[in-house]
């Protein structure tokens, strides 16, 4: 990896790190792309809401099962995004920052206090995830397909951020939108 996309990615990923804590709208998530021949960085930031419908530490069977199913969604790269193929890619790294170990509440409740669980079943919460690939031929990027918008219809809107060989870039994905035109 080169100290370019290094340098890059410490610039880019705490802004969108940032901006995900910072700003918590249901309906919206983040996608950061950052394009560093042969590398291509994907980011994605979203509230747990739009991908599970909830948002608290899985309290039972169901919210469980749904827990992990996430979880193995968001390593299906191919339900995610679409390279172009010409492009050549290959996934070379999955990283899932998760917001609460995969045991249910129940287990860890008799640890808390009245306010506490109230606090809890408030509280907003956002999964991040970070995806690397190596292309052979970045020049073929123009487009990236988005599946992600039809596997999570509660995501209305897509924030995208682009750094590319031709600058920083910003688009807005709308519910119904799959197809990211590259600069």
């Amino acid at each position: 990896m080169s100290v370019w996309l290094f340098a890059l990615l410490a610039l880019f990923w705490p802004f969108s790190l940032s901006m995900a804590a910072g700003v918590h709208q249901h309906g919206v998530a983040q996608l950061d792309m950052v394009v560093e021949p042969p590398l291509v960085a994907i980011g994605l930031s979203s509230p747990l809401a739009n991908l599970i419908g909830f948002e608290h530490r899985p309290a039972n069977a169901a919210e469980q099962q749904a827990w992990h199913q996430l979880q193995s969604d968001l390593r299906q790269v191919s339900q995610l995004f679409a390279l172009p193929t010409d492009a050549d890619c290959s996934l070379s790294q999955v990283n899932l920052h998760l917001p609460f170990a995969g045991t249910p509440a129940a287990s860890h409740e008799h640890h808390h206090d009245e306010h506490s669980k109230h606090q809890d079943a408030h509280a907003h919460t956002d999964l991040m995830a970070e995806y690397q690939f190596l292309c052979a031929n970045t020049d073929a990027l123009r487009h990236l397909e988005l599946p992600l918008l039809q596997r999570f219809p509660a995501i209305e809107q897509l924030q995208i951020q682009l750094i590319t060989p031709s600058g920083q870039h910003s688009r807005t994905l709308h519910a119904g939108e799959t197809r990211l035109s590259l600069p």
